[in-house]
């Protein structure tokens, strides 16, 4: 008897492989949540720094943020017994351990008579030590015989979610995230500080927007996993017209800047697209996802216009 359709048989994972694929995930979290308190910083802090240094800093926190989303994904994949992501993580041991002290290294020599314990004891070290716990755990013989055995196999059916609306959902839970830290970071600095109208009116509409986007973002994450069709117009309207604001917001903002501030002297073009990539880059995630949801391999999904049913069950 064949297997019904929407049903899979799949293998119990190791209890090594399931704690090695743990200790990614926790790392891959705690390592996105560091990032992303220091792009955060960036980008809240975007006017103070000069243009020639603005993107290089946002370039290298994104690069770290992309490098934690795939230690997440890869996590995941580990524990279904793929082994390009026991590869990929195994290359962890170096990168991760770079990015934690590749910081401290280009911030120069420790001051004189730093305690040598202080940093054995840092986080980045306790860090160090579970990316070496988790490499050993996944090379163990369980997770071996686990892995050359194919993993958990999984049927493919009509109803499994396709690859562009998970990165899409994934897309907007991580740029609605970004999105309401900054609108809220934003909004307080704003309360806190006294300024003309003049000057405190393009950002008030900065953050409100990005609090909109954050809004929308997370609406649109279920309306998404639902397959609701109308969420892909509504997604791209929304995402334009906060591309819009944000673009507006900064041609005010520029208006009012003296001639002699290194920004003025930069341009117009130049302020608004390091805008955009700073500040606004939640609105871009936001298009990016709304651009995923287009693609041909999505339009399936829609057109259902049922919930999908992840792989393994059956759809009724």
């Amino acid at each position: 008897m064949g297997t019904p359709t929407g049903t899979a048989t799949k293998a119990k994972s190791p209890a090594v492989l399931g704690v090695s694929s743990q200790l990614w995930l926790i790392l891959g979290a705690l390592g996105l949540l560091w990032t992303l308190t220091r792009l955060l910083m960036v980008m809240v802090m975007g006017g103070m720094l000069e243009p020639e240094t603005l993107l290089p800093t946002l370039a290298l926190y994104l690069a770290n943020g992309a490098v934690f989303v795939a230690c997440i994904v890869f996590s995941h994949l580990l524990l279904r017994g793929r082994r390009l992501a026991r590869r990929v993580l195994s290359a962890y041991v170096v990168i991760l351990p770079a990015l934690l002290y590749l910081p401290d290294l280009l911030a120069g020599p420790a001051p004189v008579g730093m305690p040598e314990r202080e940093v054995l004891f840092s986080p980045a070290s306790a860090a160090v030590v579970l990316v070496v716990a988790a490499t050993a755990l996944m090379w163990l013989p369980p997770a071996n015989a686990y892995i050359e055995r194919g993993g958990a196999s999984t049927l493919e059916t009509p109803d499994r979610v396709p690859a562009v609306i998970t990165a899409a959902v994934w897309t907007l839970v991580f740029s609605g995230i970004i999105a309401a830290l900054e609108a809220t970071l934003g909004l307080l600095l704003l309360t806190e500080s006294a300024g003309s109208d003049a000057k405190t009116t393009p950002a008030l509409v900065l953050f409100l927007t990005l609090a909109c986007v954050a809004v929308a973002n997370f609406a649109c994450t279920w309306a998404v996993r639902r397959g609701r069709p109308s969420v892909r117009p509504v997604l791209t309207v929304i995402s334009l017209a906060g591309l819009v604001m944000v673009v507006l917001a900064t041609v005010a903002a520029y208006s009012n800047l003296p001639a002699g501030e290194s920004w003025a002297a930069a341009g117009l073009p130049a302020a608004i697209l390091l805008t955009v990539f700073s500040q606004g880059l939640p609105v871009v995630g936001a298009l990016a996802a709304a651009a995923l949801l287009w693609m041909p391999s999505a339009r399936r999904h829609f057109h259902r216009g049922a919930v999908a049913v992840p792989a393994g069950t059956s759809g009724s």
